[in-house]
């Protein structure tokens, strides 16, 4: 082809598009048939005047058909109507919403949902100093619409209408923003990036026309439309986000609480549990408060206050903070824990091994099928055996120990191991059969043991 044949297609090419463009915007001024564009418009604009999309579904069926029948003449002539408002464009746009409301084909919904998004375009193209309210528009009700809604075609609307509108985009962009983003996100069609990026565009929109001086008329719209958007959001937050993102979010949440023990213990869990690291600068202070705040929740709390004592060696106040613990708790695992506690102080550091004893049947008696208490009477009658019990009794006792700690590991698997290895060490202590043999004692024997009130059978080393 000759360069002066390209140059004829080219420009035969770009008149006819200059064609195309200029018919969907002509406008009834540049026709012969002005007055048949003016009289269809007249004639059907009363059944569209400040009406939605709902109200004219309402309409009558004669009275929908005059409406729609005129407008497609008028807007056939006449696309643009006078030139200076693209009513025919609004007013087509609601008119196929209508239809889409009226009718329960999925297919002519679909295909009405096309309708409207080629009158979206004719309007851009011929009204693009609307283009910042249109696309939004546009965008919205490609959501919204058969055929389109959660689809990357409609995400690239919302994308190409925030680009467009900048701080001017409409809140009714951002709830269905988070519905749209959350969906294609679980299904595999856009990456974590993406769901950053706008969401943050989509924030800072929200957040300038909040914060603004003097207020947005439509500030609370606003203000709903980011919460609506971040509550569905929150459901991918955890794959989406880093620690950054949270504490954003629960930064205002703690500075207007941060007295409260609930609120601060709630965000600082939250934290953690979305892998921000304790040391990290940023939530120093948020540290340094919720462990403020759980010293003074300990010292309230008998029960864990006890522990404290205990572990800061305590005893006497410890023991005293676990009586109280004991007589406020409702929870029978804590008192049965709280107990066996008491029992390990009263043996270990007071020897007031009947007072032990006595905490540690107690608590068996909450708590069934539990090893540590026995293993610690076990541990009870080798301690009083050593001072109150002679050679042969010392032996005996091993015996009584020994049967405690099998019956520990009988009934419970997790103290095995521990009791495994007490029994081990005590079976060199038990009596030779000599020693029985001198008494006149067999294996299998009842044998007490008074200097520690237990009755054993009989059993040797060797």
């Amino acid at each position: 082809m000759t360069i002066l044949k390209k140059t004829a297609v080219f420009a035969a090419l770009m008149i006819f598009a200059t064609s195309a463009v200029w018919a969907q915007c002509t406008n009834w001024n540049e026709i012969e048939k002005k007055s048949e564009a003016e009289d269809a418009h007249v004639i059907y604009r009363p059944y569209l005047k400040n009406k939605t999309a709902a109200d004219v579904a309402a309409l009558s069926e004669s009275d929908f058909k005059l409406a729609f029948t005129n407008w497609q003449k008028a807007y056939t002539l006449a696309p643009a109507a006078d030139g200076e408002r693209p009513t025919h464009y609004i007013d087509g746009i609601i008119l196929y919403q209508a239809k889409i409301a009226k009718t329960d084909d999925t297919e002519q919904k679909a295909a009405y949902a096309r309708e409207v998004m080629k009158l979206y375009d004719q309007y851009l193209e011929c009204y693009p100093e609307d283009r910042k309210l249109i696309l939004g528009r546009k965008a919205f009700d490609m959501f919204y619409s058969y055929g389109y809604g959660y689809t990357l075609e409609t995400l690239e609307a919302f994308q190409e209408a925030m680009n467009a509108a900048g701080n001017d985009a409409e809140y009714i962009l951002f709830a269905p923003l988070g519905e749209l983003l959350v969906y294609l996100y679980q299904n595999d069609q856009i990456d974590k990036e993406t769901v950053q990026k706008m969401f943050q565009q989509s924030k800072k929109i929200a957040e300038y026309n909040i914060e603004k001086d003097p207020p947005h008329p439509y500030r609370e719209y606003y203000i709903s439309g980011k919460e609506n958007m971040e509550a569905k959001l929150a459901e991918i937050a955890k794959e989406v986000f880093d620690c950054s993102y949270f504490v954003e979010e629960y930064r205002p949440i703690y500075e207007e609480n941060k007295a409260d023990w609930e609120t601060v213990n709630y965000i600082w869990q939250s934290l953690m549990q979305q892998g921000c690291d304790e040391n990290a600068a940023e939530i120093a202070d948020i540290k340094a408060t919720y462990e403020e705040l759980k010293e003074i929740e300990m010292r309230k709390n008998p029960c864990i206050d006890g522990q404290r004592l205990q572990t800061e060696g305590e005893y006497d106040r410890a023991l005293a903070r676990y009586q109280e613990c004991i007589e406020t708790t409702e929870d029978p695992e804590v008192k049965a824990q709280i107990l066996y506690s008491m029992a390990s102080i009263l043996v270990w550091q007071k020897g007031r091994y009947g007072e032990a004893n006595a905490k540690l049947r107690e608590a068996l008696s909450i708590k069934e099928g539990w090893g540590k208490p026995y293993l610690l009477m076990g541990d009870i009658i080798s301690k009083r055996s050593t001072s109150a019990c002679d050679d042969w009794n010392r032996r005996l006792a091993a015996i009584a120990a020994i049967d405690k700690y099998s019956y520990a590991r009988s009934i419970d698997s997790s103290v095995a191991e521990e009791a495994s290895e007490r029994i081990a060490r005590l079976r060199g202590a038990l009596p030779s059969r000599e020693d029985g043999f001198v008494r006149g004692l067999s294996a299998g024997a009842s044998v007490t043991v008074s200097c520690i009130g237990e009755t054993v059978k009989l059993r040797f080393r060797d």
